[in-house]
């Protein structure tokens, strides 16, 4: 007789999603690199002269990271999935700066929600 009750997933709590309230999409997008190391989950890019990089103060934020993706140092590019709209938890956004007023409301008008 085969089991019927047993465990066959576990559910964790994302810390990154807030919620669904809004449809999350994403794409994948082109970074260059330079030196090997990781774009981690919830990491802000920004996008300026056709190019995302790593967020950075006064930058024009665009996307978050939506996987850790690693690259070594013979990369010179990488595709990075990322997050293009949805809700998301402000707290688990990492930027080496905090984020501005101005960033929030330039998600917002790009259908990203920090909240």
């Amino acid at each position: 007789m085969r089991q019927l009750n047993k465990e066959v997933y576990e559910v964790t709590k994302d810390s990154l999603i807030y919620d669904s309230r809004h449809p999350i999409d994403a794409v994948n997008v082109t970074v260059e690199v330079t030196d090997a190391g990781t774009f981690l989950r919830g990491q802000v890019l920004d996008f300026a002269d056709g190019k995302y990089s790593v967020h950075k103060s006064g930058g024009t934020v665009s996307v978050i990271v939506a996987e850790n993706t690693a690259y070594t140092a013979g990369d010179t590019t990488v595709a990075v999935p990322v997050y293009t709209s949805g809700s998301f938890r402000l707290s688990a956004c990492v930027t080496e700066g905090e984020l501005t007023e101005t960033d929030i409301e330039t998600f917002r008008s790009k259908g990203i929600y920090l909240k």
